[in-house]
């Protein structure tokens, strides 16, 4: 129970103890992985520069046990491990990061096509909506001052039906006024 407390204060204040360390064989050599922490135990694997492994923990001497990407555990010389990244695989990472930058300029070009093209098109649209829109102001003041006109004329008819009406009415009683018998009188 006393554990307990302890192991969680490792894993509180020191995360790095509890993540296992990323190792790369260095220089440009093949490393043998055993099963024991000396050269008499059995070669489990056979590592080649920059491959990368597991560090679980120091063992006894000269050696770190570790584990190997498919999962296996064996003992390996601290003296061709590296914490560093190997400058071969630095170069393959940047080389990897670098084609797949290239892929989304690629992409973004792609897509900076199509947005002009559809900017273009939007462009036009708005130019052929804005001249559509001055015909209809146009239209539509002609048809303004076609219905002034019209409205001044129906105006101006009305008068002038009117004075026609006073006037034949007028006209028509003085006539009757000089005849007598004939009273048109309304």
């Amino acid at each position: 129970m006393r554990k307990l407390p302890i192991f969680l204060v490792l894993v509180l204040f020191f995360p790095n103890f509890c993540q296992a360390q990323d190792l790369y064989v260095s220089g440009y050599r093949e490393v043998m992985v055993r099963t024991g922490p000396s050269l008499d135990n059995k070669i489990i694997a056979v590592l080649k520069t920059g491959n990368a492994v597991k560090l679980i923990r120091e063992a006894e001497e000269d050696y770190y046990l570790v584990t190997l990407p498919d999962g296996r555990e064996g003992y390996i010389l601290k003296g061709y491990v590296t914490e560093q990244t190997p400058p071969a695989h630095q170069v393959q990472l940047l080389e990897d990061r670098v084609a797949k930058q290239n892929q989304e300029l690629t992409r973004l070009r792609e897509e900076n096509t199509l947005l002009q093209a559809a900017r273009e098109e939007i462009q036009r649209d708005e130019a052929e909506h804005t001249a559509q829109l001055q015909a209809l102001t146009l239209e539509r003041n002609q048809l303004q001052r076609d219905a002034s006109v019209s409205s001044f004329l129906a105006g101006a008819g009305v008068l002038l039906i009117g004075w026609l009406l006073g006037w034949t009415r007028l006209r028509l009683r003085r006539k009757s006024q000089g005849r007598p018998g004939l009273n048109l009188s309304l």
